[in-house]
């Protein structure tokens, strides 16, 4: 795509993930604990919390985030294939940043998209200096694609 530059690329980082590799912990210990009260032969379910903190991981590195100039880009790995999510940036009703006292945040997008009526980004750093980018673009498409329509109805 030619003349879209890039505005911001990322992932969710794994500290979102948390709450995952916190329930496999838990998983582990329980099954080294039944394993050793009743019988060794149960260590063979170690494989269930490494699977859903290795899936997780792999998800991390897999999807991704893409704000350019023109549009917002979703790419999702699932059932081993990718699919992308593309929404157009005049489709953006209205900007929420929420930012934390350390600079870090998001930005949610609230859309016309039936689909994808509200879209957060992954946490960013300076999530402030690229709300005010992406709002200056958004304000200029949707002023472009007005002009463009109000001519094509004269």
């Amino acid at each position: 795509m030619m003349d879209e530059d890039i505005i911001w690329k990322g992932h969710d980082k794994h500290i979102t993930m948390m709450k995952y590799h916190l329930i496999s912990l838990i998983l582990f210990i329980i099954i080294i604990s039944i394993s050793i009260k009743i019988d060794f032969k149960f260590l063979s379910l170690l494989v269930i919390p490494f699977l859903l903190s290795y899936s997780k991981y792999k998800a991390i590195l897999r999807d991704s985030f893409e704000i350019n100039s023109k549009r917002l880009v979703m790419v999702h790995f699932k059932k081993g294939k990718y699919k992308t999510h593309e929404i157009e940036l005049y489709d953006v009703k209205h900007l929420v940043l929420e930012q934390k006292a350390n600079g870090k945040g998001y930005i949610i997008f609230k859309t016309m998209s039936s689909k994808f009526e509200e879209v957060i980004t992954p946490c960013m750093n300076n999530p402030k200096e690229i709300h005010n980018i992406i709002r200056d673009i958004v304000e200029d498409l949707k002023l472009n694609r007005n002009k463009i329509l109000s001519s094509d109805i004269e």
